[in-house]
C-alpha cells in the first residue's frame, strides 16, 4: 500500500484528462504543459510579449526558480504540486489591476473548499490558508501603458501532495497541504481542471459585472475583518484592525488612534487579542 501511495503521489498531471474536462469561455484553450521550467510566470511573460493570447495556461511539474510574492521564492518539488500561470489581457484600467489577485483569491478558495472540510482563509492580499498554515499563493504581474493594462501573468502555487516531511525545515510550520489537511493523495488533474474552471468563471464575472459582483464571496473567506493585525511594510509597521478592502483592493485598517488607512502592500500578521 505503501508503495502504491507513492507512485501515486508522484504521477505527472494527466493534460488530456483536464483538456477532456474543460468548459470555458476565456481560459485554457492552450495549455503550455512542462516537465520543468525556472518559473512558470516568467515563460507565461515571454509568451505574452511574443503575442500569446488571453487564457493561455502554463502548467510546469517543477520550477527551479519559482517565485513568491516580494522576491521570495516558492519551493517546487516535482510532480506533488500544482505551479501554473495564465496570460490574462484584462479589459480593466491600470487602477483595478489589483483586482486580479482578489478575483483569484476567490477562484481559488473555492476550489480549494471542495477538498477539504475545514474553513479555508483568504489572508490579504495573495495567500490561502487553512488553519493558520499556507497552503497556496497568488503572483500576478502586469505589463501596462498609460491608462492601459497590457497584460497580466497570473500565477498560482498549490500545495497538495506535499508531505510535513519532503517540506523544507524553514516552511515546515508554516506550511501545509491538501494531502496534509486529509490524509490522502489528492487527484492532482481533478484540482487543476476545476480551479482553471473557476478562474474562468470568476474572471467572467469580474470583466462583465465588476469586483463589486465577487466582494461579498471575498469577505466571506477574509477571517481577520475586526481583528487586530500588524502591517508590515518597507521600512514601517502599522497595528491597527482590519475592517476589510475597497472596491481597489486595498486593506482599509483602522489605526491604534482610530484613523482609517488605506494600505496597498504589505505584510498582514494577526496579533494575539
Amino acid at each position: 500500500m505503501g508503495q502504491e501511495l507513492r507512485d501515486r503521489d508522484y504521477a505527472p498531471l494527466r493534460l488530456e484528462e483536464i483538456q477532456r474536462g474543460l468548459v470555458t469561455e476565456r481560459l485554457g484553450k492552450k495549455i503550455h504543459y512542462l516537465p520543468e521550467v525556472d518559473s512558470t510566470n516568467l515563460y507565461a511573460r515571454n509568451l505574452a510579449e511574443e503575442g500569446g493570447l488571453e487564457g493561455e495556461v502554463v502548467i510546469a511539474e517543477s520550477q527551479s526558480r519559482g517565485k513568491g510574492r516580494l522576491g521570495r521564492s516558492w519551493v517546487s518539488p516535482p510532480c506533488l504540486n500544482l505551479y501554473l500561470s495564465v496570460i490574462l489581457r484584462p479589459k480593466l484600467p491600470p487602477l483595478h489591476a489589483p483586482q486580479i489577485t482578489l478575483m483569484a483569491a476567490v477562484a481559488l478558495a473555492e476550489t480549494v473548499q471542495c477538498f477539504i472540510p475545514l474553513p479555508t482563509e483568504i489572508k490579504w492580499p495573495n495567500d490561502i490558508l487553512v488553519g493558520g498554515k499556507k497552503l497556496a499563493g497568488i503572483l500576478t504581474e502586469s505589463s501596462c501603458d498609460p491608462g492601459k493594462i497590457l497584460f497580466v501573468i497570473l500565477g498560482i502555487g498549490v500545495n497538495l501532495n506535499f508531505s510535513k516531511e519532503l517540506m523544507p525545515e524553514a516552511i515546515r510550520e508554516s506550511a501545509t497541504s491538501i494531502m496534509a489537511l486529509t490524509g490522502k493523495p489528492v487527484n492532482r488533474s481533478e484540482f487543476t481542471l476545476r480551479l482553471i474552471q473557476n478562474l474562468d468563471r470568476c474572471y467572467g464575472e469580474l470583466e462583465e459585472e465588476g469586483f463589486s459582483f465577487l466582494a461579498k464571496r471575498w469577505a466571506g473567506f477574509f477571517r481577520l475583518k475586526g481583528k487586530r493585525v500588524r502591517v508590515q511594510m518597507l521600512e514601517q509597521a502599522i497595528l491597527g484592525k482590519a475592517m476589510g478592502i475597497d472596491i481597489d483592493g486595498a486593506l482599509i485598517l483602522e489605526d491604534e488612534r482610530g484613523f482609517v488607512q488605506r494600505i496597498v502592500a504589505g505584510e498582514v500578521i494577526p496579533m494575539e487579542a
